[in-house]
This record gives structure tokens, C-alpha cells and sequence, in this order.
């Protein structure tokens, strides 16, 4: 399995336009335009994604509208997937992971959750994923996630994909 770790874009801060709940932050003008280069850049670097799992926090569903929206050809479909709600342990999303019928698989959620399951995923609670906003790691997972069944093949910030 194929597994794009996706930080949702930036979003607008607690306390600005009246957000009060963390939950509710939108994405910033910004944040959108790194959804939409996300969206352009995966697929100008030949990645395919077959479902997006997503946080049903706002900002983490923004960016994965954004990029299905962007998405040439067959879209990837979003799932939200409370399992990438912050805190969550690794092993209920990896649970909820080997449920999806595909073979590529966007999750697009919020940091340090990610980067946890990450280095989870990688097999070392030690390993520094820095997965910044509208950041993407790839995983190849053989078999089925479970911990220290993936490897790290690469991990870029938003700039990657700018120039796609």
C-alpha cells in the first residue's frame, strides 16, 4: 500500500474572524493555494491516490475538497475518517487503514498525529518527521500498516510542488 501523509494546509488562527473552536479554523487564502499546488504538483510528479481519508476537522476537509477539486482525471474519493482526528493512537488509524479497499491512500490530517504515525508506521518512535503545513510524506507500506512495516521514501514541504 501506497501512503501519502498529508498536512492539512494553513489554516487561520484561533481567535482571528471570530473561530473560537480549534475544530472550525478554515483555511487562509494561502492554505488554499497550497491545496491547490498539492493537488497539481502530485499529479505533475506521476501520484496517483485512490481515496482520501481526512480529518472531519475543517481545515483538514478544505484541503482535501481543494485537491480533489484540482484533480485531473479520476478524482481520489474522500473518506472522513475520525481516526485522524489529533490524539488518536496510531494503531486505531492503522485498523482503519487495512479497511480500505486501495492500493494508494491520501491521509490528510494534523500534526503531531501524523508524524507520529509516521515514525509509528517506520518503526522508530525516535524519527523526526517534520511534515510542515500542506507538507506530504510518502510510505510505502508492504503488506498490510502495522508498525515498522513501512519505509520513509520521501518527505517534501509545500515548496516541492510550486514549480510543478
Amino acid at each position: 500500500m501506497d501512503v501519502y501523509l498529508i498536512r492539512h494546509a494553513e489554516a487561520v488562527a484561533l481567535g482571528e474572524q471570530g473561530i473560537a473552536e480549534d475544530a472550525d479554523r478554515p483555511l487562509t487564502e494561502k492554505g488554499e493555494k497550497q491545496a491547490r499546488d498539492v493537488a497539481k504538483g502530485l499529479q505533475a510528479k506521476g501520484i496517483r491516490i485512490d481515496t482520501l481519508l481526512t480529518s472531519p476537522l475543517v481545515r483538514a476537509k478544505q484541503t482535501a475538497e481543494i485537491l480533489v477539486k484540482n484533480w485531473d482525471g479520476k478524482a481520489p474519493e474522500i473518506v472522513f475518517c475520525d481516526e485522524l482526528i489529533p490524539d488518536v493512537r496510531p494503531k486505531k488509524l492503522a485498523k482503519r487503514l487495512r479497511q480500505i479497499a486501495a492500493e494508494r491512500v491520501g491521509l490528510i490530517g494534523h500534526n503531531p498525529q501524523l508524524r507520529y504515525f509516521g515514525s509509528w508506521l517506520i518503526g522508530s518512535k525516535r524519527a523526526q518527521l517534520n511534515l510542515t503545513k500542506a507538507g506530504v510524506a510518502y510510505i510505502q507500506v508492504e503488506d498490510l500498516p502495522a508498525r515498522g512495516m513501512g519505509t520513509l521514501e520521501w518527505l517534501v514541504p509545500p515548496k516541492w510542488f510550486e514549480e510543478s
